[in-house]
């Protein structure tokens, strides 16, 4: 089989509730592939898992054989959990060098005092978001690094300025210089580690809705989602932001090849209006526009990203049978012009005249797979949908 899309054992768990359990399934490339199930059963969040909108719990995608959601380095992440405690231990060590290098030179000493102890405060929680990959522990993180390397590699430089241990004629710079090296070396380390790709994963620096789209994986959405007081032209145009190459400052200028980039952009969302069967309403705002005709503006909007993969979330729905008959014969010449096609429907006439292979997941569990006949006859689709008594009935 020729996959455009594969998903291996992906799950899914907000809190304690499982929307995805070990979900895996082949989308071949040229056809259309649907998803069915009922209310609930994980099907909106299978695509929001797809196009980047949420983060898999485990699992992995794969679209062109490259890997949408990277696996998370658990290498990496006891690595993190082992520096952490290091930086405590470097933080709790601190505390008494500021005291005795800052305390002496101040008269603001209880002042002083309240805010070193403030600061190992603001550490700790710190440090807990960094065990528990926050990504604002990660940033902040960095604040104390640099501090840290400023300060080491001050005490380093001048060693003779740090005088004397108070009540005693021992010189700081026995307790000083040893953190400081430690301290150097140790937040370089840290600050290294915390800026590769296996750890800024860990703290959700992964491939965004954008970065998706610009693979090639487009979608519609099971509410309607377009900009209602734009025409339809420029709903469409948007839809084609990320192919666009113009930085700001030409759009800013208004320089030659931005607009020339502009008027293509304009002739392929005519084209795509064209397509669709919206040419006439181009310039009408799209709040004006039919409940039908905004469904098809929504799969032009999505075309214009010139996908190869097309993600549609019950685009049939609340459509007469009329209209779903237009839409079946529409996704069908989108699936002829090569764009693989993987929709979520609830209309059985539609999912069963359109798709050539179908899954059914339950509770977030893929129950069964198959072609249409396959799937109409089979019992756990037959009880998920009417409940036990007639799948009893059906065998």
């Amino acid at each position: 089989m020729d996959a455009i899309l594969r998903v291996s054992e992906l799950s899914k768990v907000f809190g304690g509730l499982s929307a995805l359990n070990q979900v895996s399934l082949e989308v071949e490339r040229g056809k259309i592939v649907g998803i069915i199930g009922p209310n609930g059963a994980g099907k909106t969040t299978l695509f929001n898992c797809l196009t980047g909108l949420y983060y898999p719990t485990e699992g992995q995608v794969y679209f062109q054989e490259r890997s949408v959601v990277p696996e998370l380095s658990r290498r990496k992440a006891r690595l993190v959990q082992r520096l952490s405690w290091v930086f405590i231990f470097l933080s709790v060590a601190w505390l008494p060098l500021f005291w005795f290098f800052f305390l002496p030179r101040t008269f603001f000493k209880v002042e002083l005092t309240l805010l070193s102890i403030f600061i190992l405060s603001i550490r700790m929680v710190v440090v807990r978001g960094l065990r528990d990959f926050q990504i604002w522990a990660w940033s902040t993180m960095f604040v104390f690094i640099l501090g840290d390397l400023y300060l080491a590699i001050w005490w380093l430089i001048h060693p003779a300025s740090l005088g004397q241990l108070p009540g005693i004629h021992v010189e700081l710079a026995y307790l000083a210089l040893p953190w400081s090296i430690m301290a150097t070396a140790f937040n370089t380390y840290l600050g290294w580690q915390l800026l590769l790709r296996e750890v800024r994963q860990l703290y959700g620096f992964r491939l965004g809705p954008d970065a998706i789209n610009r693979l090639g994986v487009a979608r519609t959405f099971q509410n309607i989602r377009l900009f209602l007081t734009l025409s339809v032209l420029d709903n469409v145009r948007i839809g084609a932001h990320g192919r666009m190459a113009q930085k700001v400052y030409t759009t800013l200028f208004r320089t030659h090849s931005q607009r020339e980039e502009e008027k293509k952009i304009a002739a392929e969302a005519l084209e795509h209006l064209r397509f669709v069967g919206l040419e006439h309403r181009a310039f009408d705002l799209s709040g004006a526009l039919a409940y039908g005709e905004q469904r098809r503006l929504e799969l032009a909007r999505a075309l214009a990203s010139h996908p190869r993969l097309l993600l549609l979330d019950e685009p049939a729905a609340g459509m007469n049978p009329q209209e779903s008959s237009q839409l079946m014969r529409l996704i069908r010449r989108i699936r002829d012009q090569g764009i693989t096609v993987l929709i979520i429907e609830h209309d059985m006439k539609v999912m069963m005249n359109l798709a050539d292979h179908i899954y059914a997941l339950d509770h977030g569990v893929l129950i069964a797979q198959g072609t249409p006949d396959e799937i109409r006859a089979d019992p756990r689709v037959i009880e998920a949908y009417l409940g036990r008594g007639s799948a009893d009935a059906k065998t």
